[in-house]
């Protein structure tokens, strides 16, 4: 029974990584469309904002081969995601903006649905941060570091994609200045994940109060607009 139960621990990390990189994939080919990126530039940037805290994660914590390099499907997700994401989202320049109202079709109402309000926007970017926050905090774990430091490793798993995302926009990054809850929601939901550690909880409770809180506190600051100072 316990061979058994651990595949199936290993499998539903396996999709909740992939579930997470398919999300990071889509808030990060939306940006680099706002931003006014090509083809080539939102998929790099879908990329990055994707694997890139994951990445860090593993060299930090030592374990090889990087994880997506182990499984092409994580690579190709990301692929396929940019495409639809590029082909779906216009480039942001002034001329798109006055034309919008103009556009009709499917592709529109699409594009309203996916990404078209701040609040869905951020609710997909939840999601991403409260399943990275999770993997973060279980691989740190399961790599013997000890749980006190282990919420660090959520938090970068969770928060370096956009880091770097943004230093790729030439900004200082958003989790670097005041700004509404990301890497404190991470963080929280990261010690959610290792107090039910620590407590030995039935699985999956530490993944439902890490999934929790950190969307909790994420979506409270963005609606009622409570910044870090």
């Amino acid at each position: 029974m316990e061979p058994e139960f651990d595949d199936l621990l290993l499998l539903f990390q396996a999709v909740i990584q992939w579930i997470a990189i398919i999300l990071s994939a889509s808030t990060g080919v939306y940006d680099a469309r706002r931003h006014g990126l090509d083809y080539f530039g939102a998929l790099v940037i879908a990329a990055i904002v994707a694997v890139g805290g994951g990445t860090i994660r593993d060299l930090l914590l030592g374990r090889y081969p990087l994880f997506w390099l182990q499984d092409p499907i994580y690579l190709t997700s990301i692929f396929i995601v940019g495409i639809i994401g590029i082909l779906l989202i216009p480039i942001s320049t002034k001329s798109n903006q006055s034309d919008s109202s103009h556009s009709s079709g499917i592709i529109q109402p699409v594009i309203r649905l996916m990404f078209g309000t701040s609040g869905s926007f951020a609710l997909i970017d939840s999601f991403a941060l409260g399943m990275w926050a999770y993997l973060g905090t279980l691989y740190a774990l399961t790599s013997g570091i000890p749980p006190v430091i282990a919420p660090i490793m959520g938090i970068i798993t969770a928060s370096f994609g956009g880091v770097l995302r943004d230093i790729l926009f030439a900004q200082i990054p958003e989790v670097f200045r005041p700004s509404q809850f990301y890497a404190l929601a991470s963080f929280a939901g990261a010690c959610a994940y290792v107090i039910s550690w620590v407590l030995n909880l039935p699985y999956p409770s530490g993944f439902i109060a890490c999934m929790a809180l950190t969307v909790l506190v994420r979506m409270t600051s963005i609606k009622y607009n409570i910044t870090s100072f």
